[in-house]
């Protein structure tokens, strides 16, 4: 996770001045307050964690810059806040320390839902995240963008698709005949 990205995360749950923030960041534990339930994320704590404690104060001052410069972040009053349009950016990178849902098991064990997916290649790191997780969740691949397994899907995982706007790429199927002969 980057240090842009550390900070837009920081800047969604808390706005104040620069000494207080970096405070906070050189303070931070392991209840760093993520967007998003970031908790539940293949990044684990401790790397943030690390990470935030080798900042450098010069280093945090050029990435405010640049976050503010992109519009992602604005100071007023000595106040940084993030703008709607950091926290869509957010939302939209999230699938970089996307959670993985392979803890969450599917009491079905009778494979009977198919989905199908196109998901445009801007989004391709989200689209190999998906595979990932289809096949945690006990799908088998019949083609690249078709799988087949079992059903209902958790809800969580359901969520997720949702709020990273993938939801719209997928279509879901319900097998209704074991053989079709």
């Amino acid at each position: 996770m980057s240090l842009s990205n550390i900070l837009l995360a920081l800047l969604t749950n808390y706005s104040g001045g620069y000494k207080t923030m970096g405070q906070r960041l050189r303070t931070v534990t392991s209840t760093y307050p993520f967007p998003l339930n970031y908790k539940k994320y293949i990044l684990t704590q401790d790397k943030v964690i690390d990470k935030i404690k080798e900042i450098k104060e010069q280093t945090l001052r050029r990435t405010l810059s640049r976050l503010k410069k992109r519009g992602l972040i604005e100071n007023k009053n000595n106040i940084w806040k993030i703008t709607q349009e950091g926290r869509n950016y957010l939302k939209e990178k999230s699938f970089l320390i996307a959670p993985h849902f392979g803890y969450l098991k599917i009491k079905n064990t009778k494979k009977d839902m198919i989905v199908i997916f196109d998901i445009p290649e801007i989004r391709k790191k989200q689209r190999n995240w998906l595979r990932k997780n289809l096949t945690a969740l006990g799908f088998i691949m019949l083609q690249e963008s078709v799988w087949f397994g079992p059903s209902p899907l958790p809800k969580e995982f359901i969520e997720y698709l949702n709020e990273t706007n993938l939801l719209q790429y997928l279509k879901f199927f319900k097998v209704a005949e074991d053989d079709i002969i």
